[in-house]
């Protein structure tokens, strides 16, 4: 019979840190991050708990790595254990002060040590040296053991760690709420309260993993909360595990948090899996560690891996980002960088990241077609964008492997996707835009400036360009005499560029009175619907139809 993933069990807060057991952050994983907001509603949970609006409090799940019987490393759940010891350690300032102040000092001062040794660090009875529960990261652990621990505070906090911040404000953010409800006035109500609440009323599902492949997986069985998360503190703490001595390690960290830093921390399992995806077969989100754990199995991969992704962390963020140094003398890559970005699609990330460092110089090129294909297939035909990623890694991995060199041969790969003109033209003679969202609103002024420049061979800026969306059959229609059908209003037909001002006077008129008012707007497109006497479902319906044969002329593969 196979051995057993993992074991799990329910237990309490008591239970958790009780029998001398001792919790290990793993030295590379992020440091301490709770704030205010995360702080406000555990003691809300807390004060349901004294108030007696509930009996128990669920915490969710403690992920550990075994080492021993005794020793864990904590795989997820670090955030929520150093805050509940920090409540414990503000408890025990309450009783130090009690001492202080001559209050019953012997047994509060018994108290205390009760509770140290319970919670907070024991002595170990062989070796006879104090033992603390919790060891944080090589970040937090100074600060917690050299200050919280002894009960307080840095003189100097201005040039800490954010993480070290962060600790002494939630020391000093829960001795006030444990001294609002009346716990600095006696030893037994401390007492009370780490008893009936802390120690036996908050509950976790302790999971206790043998290895880090084995946590994993159980977040991906689990759906556990943050999973993205975590991965990035998996992947960086498996990558580390490699590397056999300090040296490494003090070489590789600074590289690795800039990196991460650059992609945020958040989003780095993405970047993982773009960058993987432009050289080798697609990988799914929720196998990136495996993946990675497959791929690297010795020191130089590690070297190899970081190495690569510094290079590429830079285009990365740099495909988000039109004013990135990286396109400071190219006008023409900065606009079609803001286009992907107006389109909100990723899709392409994987062949960019393949093309820009393996045929460079065509790199211009490539946005284009990127472009034309994305806003036929993204933007209009709203097609399935996960067909389109595969298609994309297909040939980012040709291009790495030295198969695809040319634009043309790109182009090429991409026929069997590419909306052809006939079906481009009829499903943008019938688009709609809710002209409500400021995305749809900035896609249409960009659709009728890139019209605009085309038909009548103007070179507005498409994104700077202070021009306004007119409805030129008016949204509150309620005054009008015509009628018409409501849908047709949003049509891209019954929409057309104008100034702010002019736009501010046209108002909800009637068509003839916006007539005279459009023939005074610097935009041709605009100019043109003057001419016409009448304006109804018909006029916009040819009007569309005339703006999709420029469109098609627009958005199209270039070779």
């Amino acid at each position: 019979m196979p051995k057993p993933l993992f074991d799990t069990k329910t237990l309490n807060f008591s239970e958790l840190l009780g029998n001398s057991k001792i919790y290990k952050v793993p030295r590379f994983q992020r440091s301490y991050s709770w704030d205010e907001s995360n702080w406000e509603e555990l003691w809300l949970d807390i004060l349901a708990l004294k108030n007696k609006e509930e009996s128990i409090h669920y915490l969710g799940t403690i992920v550990l790595q075994t080492e021993d019987n005794k020793t864990f490393t904590i795989i997820d759940g670090q955030q929520r254990m150093v805050t509940l010891s920090i409540i414990i350690l503000g408890c025990l300032t309450l009783l130090d002060n009690l001492v202080q102040n001559g209050i019953e000092p012997e047994k509060n001062k018994e108290r205390k040590e009760i509770y140290i040794n319970q919670y907070i660090g024991f002595k170990d009875p062989k070796a006879l040296t104090y033992q603390s529960k919790l060891t944080l990261n090589d970040t937090d652990k100074d600060l917690y053991n050299s200050y919280l621990v002894q009960l307080k505070n840095p003189l100097n906090i201005s040039k800490l760690p954010d993480s070290n911040k962060l600790l002494i404000k939630a020391y000093k953010y829960f001795i006030e709420k444990l001294k609002s409800i009346g716990l600095q006035e006696s030893g037994e109500s401390i007492v009370d309260f780490i008893e009936s609440i802390l120690s036996n009323k908050l509950i976790f599902i302790q999971i206790i993993v043998d290895d880090t492949l084995s946590a994993y997986t159980v977040f991906e069985t689990l759906n556990a909360r943050g999973v993205e998360l975590t991965t990035t503190d998996l992947i960086k703490n498996y990558l580390f595990s490699l590397l056999d001595n300090e040296i490494d390690i003090n070489n590789l960290q600074p590289i690795w948090n800039r990196i991460v830093n650059m992609v945020k921390y958040r989003k780095f399992p993405v970047f993982l899996r773009y960058f993987i995806n432009s050289q080798q077969q697609i990988v799914r989100a929720e196998r990136l560690f495996k993946e990675v754990k497959n791929r690297i199995a010795s020191k130089e991969n590690v070297f190899h891996l970081i190495d690569e992704l510094e290079q590429y962390a830079d285009v990365y963020i740099a495909l988000d980002d039109p004013d990135n140094e990286l396109w400071y003398n190219n006008n023409n890559i900065k606009q079609i960088i803001n286009e992907l970005i107006l389109f909100q699609v990723q899709q392409h990330k994987s062949l960019l990241l393949s093309v820009y460092f393996k045929m460079n110089q065509y790199f211009e090129d490539v946005l284009r077609i990127i472009r034309a294909l994305t806003f036929r297939y993204n933007v209009i035909g709203k097609r399935n964008p996960n067909e389109l990623e595969r298609v994309y890694n297909r040939i980012a991995i040709k291009i790495y492997n030295g198969k695809i060199s040319t634009p043309q041969d790109i182009q090429q790969e991409l026929k069997d996707i590419y909306i052809d003109d006939e079906i481009f033209k009829n499903t943008f003679s019938t688009q709609i835009f809710d002209t409500s969202k400021t995305k749809e609103k900035k896609l249409v002024r960009y659709i009728l400036l890139s019209i605009e420049n085309k038909k009548f061979n103007k070179d507005y800026h498409l994104f700077d360009t202070n021009a306004t969306i007119e409805h030129i059959f008016p949204e509150n229609y309620l005054n009008i005499e015509e009628k018409i059908d409501e849908s047709i209003i949003y049509r891209l037909g019954n929409l057309t560029l104008i100034e702010a001002s002019l736009n501010r006077e046209c108002a909800n008129k009637p068509f003839k009175e916006k007539r005279e008012i459009y023939k005074k707007s610097q935009y041709e497109i605009t100019k043109e619907v003057s001419q016409n006497t009448e304006w109804g479902a018909n006029e916009i319906r040819s009007r569309q139809l005339q703006l999709a044969t420029i469109a098609t002329s627009i958005w199209r593969l270039p070779y």
